[in-house]
């Protein structure tokens, strides 16, 4: 058993009821990302895909995911690309900072299946929104992993992406975050 399978052996998964969850509340600054999800900071190069761990989706964070699998939006924007399959989207906020979020490693292959999308293309969200709940057990049940990565996809548009997600609290030597602690700081 890996220490990712150990991390969530240690929660309760939950399920999502079908309706909407209820927004979260945190106070906000437009140059923050914050976490999307509660649970276990991981270096996207320890995330067992070539591509995320390669960075070529962005610069961020992998999060092993703890609680209720409900993905919130990390900062106030627009919605800029959904996928069919519900497995990952993307945040535009108004100073041109671009937030690909991506649940799961492999999910593309569920189809949608465990997965429910609460907001659609061009809609404006607010950090703590829900956006996206996903079934932990039914990833689980599919082979994979529930991995939430969580990146600024332009990095090149900035001067800096400053990695904050440290937390004093650990579990097997790695830091908690909690939905709504700052993750990402983007410096123009």
């Amino acid at each position: 058993m890996g220490l990712l399978d150990k991390i969530k052996s240690a929660f309760s998964t939950g399920s999502s009821d079908g309706q909407v969850p209820v927004s979260a509340s945190f106070a906000t600054r437009d140059d923050v990302v914050y976490a999307p999800v509660s649970g276990v900071l991981v270096s996207l190069k320890e995330v067992n895909d070539e591509v995320l761990s390669a960075g070529l989706l962005g610069d961020g964070y992998g999060i092993v995911p703890v609680g209720n699998g409900v993905l919130y939006s990390p900062v106030n924007g627009r919605i800029g690309a959904t996928t069919v399959t519900n497995h990952a989207i993307g945040i535009s906020t108004a100073d041109g900072v671009e937030v690909l979020i991506h649940i799961g490693i492999g999910t593309v292959d569920m189809d949608g299946k465990g997965f429910t999308r609460y907001v659609e293309a061009n809609d404006e969200v607010k950090a703590g929104q829900p956006l996206i709940s996903f079934d932990r057990d039914a990833i689980a049940a599919a082979g994979h992993e529930d991995v939430v990565a969580c990146v600024v996809s332009n990095p090149d548009a900035f001067q800096k992406i400053e990695h904050v997600g440290d937390s004093n609290t650990l579990l097997g030597g790695r830091p908690l975050v909690k939905l709504g602690d700052q993750l990402l700081v983007v410096r123009r």
